[in-house]
């Protein structure tokens, strides 16, 4: 079996999507949004990380972000395990405000029905997200309605 090289890791990030920004590359992404970008493998026990890490303006100061992905054993799918500004570890909604922001200066827009991990057949109640696309706005009545608050907000 043919070994799996460092570089073959980090061009599966770099080559990659991300699913709610599809067709557009992670790497040309990060390329337009961060300064000094570093990729760097590593390997603990029987995972491999490749880690990110690049410069950016967060509220209008300099920070560091460091996102790591984890990578199957055969580079062939990854998945955000961690993102840090700084010393602070990311919740869920500033990671995804995060990937917008990239998305929006890479020149795409970001599509959370497709990143929001924590929905269930659309119902977006349980993880804050609005989920539902304007498409989705006309049946949001007959699809959604027994899964809405109490009150309607319209």
């Amino acid at each position: 079996m043919e070994s799996i090289t460092d570089e073959s890791y980090i061009g599966l990030i770099c080559n990659g999507e991300f699913n709610a920004i599809p067709d557009f590359k992670i790497g040309e992404l990060f390329e337009s949004f961060f300064d000094n970008i570093n990729y760097n493998v590593v390997k603990e026990s029987e995972k491999v990380y490749v880690d990110f890490t690049g410069e950016a303006t967060c509220d209008d100061k300099p920070c560091t972000i460091l996102i790591r992905f984890e990578v199957d054993k055969n580079a062939e799918e990854f998945e955000i395990l961690e993102v840090k500004v700084d010393k602070d570890v990311l919740n869920e909604d500033e990671v995804l405000d995060l990937l917008e922001d990239i998305a929006y200066v890479g020149g795409a827009v970001m599509d959370d029905e497709d990143y929001c991990s924590s929905c269930f057949d659309g119902d977006c109640s349980s993880c804050f997200h609005d989920c539902h696309s304007e498409e989705d706005e006309y049946n949001e009545d007959d699809e959604y309605e027994q899964d809405d608050e109490e009150d309607d907000d319209e």
